[in-house]
């Protein structure tokens, strides 16, 4: 019963703004329909931002200690895909400068959602590769909606190189570089 009215309230207050936009701007609102080559488009782009973020989503549900993965990952490619395809739709002509505020505001949004997986315990820091990460997915999202899908999916490759194969490169590093040193206080 609740959600009823709720649904109810809804359309009485749309329909109010509808009246009300219409006696101030002089024009009712509009909808857009989109071809069905758009909507495909629209489609395989939301469902490709969604598939290249997924394997950096898993991996950092595997090996983070952040709680962010497979949901936060895919929703941050899908909705910053959409995002740039509204400005893209929104913002033509003496307008497309304005695509460019779109971007600017997609990647101050994506890094608060990046800084929200950072951690600083005691004199340690946890998290800055998986906001990094986050912020990567962004992008993802962003280059399928411009339809640079190579980009992203070099993205994607770069990403899960730099998250699986630097940490043990590292170490290795780490390790090498170390022991030549414990060698040289030897001798």
């Amino acid at each position: 019963m609740v959600a009823g009215s709720l649904w109810t309230a809804i359309a009485l207050a749309v329909s109010r703004a509808h009246d009300q936009g219409a006696e101030t701007l002089g024009a009712p609102i509009t909808f857009v329909n989109l071809s069905l080559q758009d909507t495909g488009v629209l489609l395989l782009s939301i469902a490709a931002s969604y598939l290249l973020a997924l394997p950096v989503g898993w991996e950092r549900k595997e090996k983070s200690e952040a709680y962010v993965g497979l949901r936060v990952f895919p929703l941050v490619a899908v909705s910053s895909c959409v995002y740039v395809i509204l400005g893209q739709q929104l913002f033509t002509g003496s307008d497309s400068n304005e695509q460019s505020d779109v971007l600017q505001g997609l990647m101050t949004g994506i890094g608060f959602i990046g800084a929200g997986a950072i951690v600083k315990e005691r004199d340690e820091t946890h998290g800055v590769a998986t906001a990094a990460a986050i912020w990567t997915t962004g992008a993802i999202g962003a280059t399928v909606a411009y339809g640079y899908y190579v980009i992203a999916v070099a993205l994607c490759l770069l990403s899960l190189f730099i998250l699986e194969v630097m940490p043990p490169l590292g170490r290795y590093v780490r390790n090498v570089l170390g022991s030549g040193r414990e060698h040289a206080h030897e001798g």
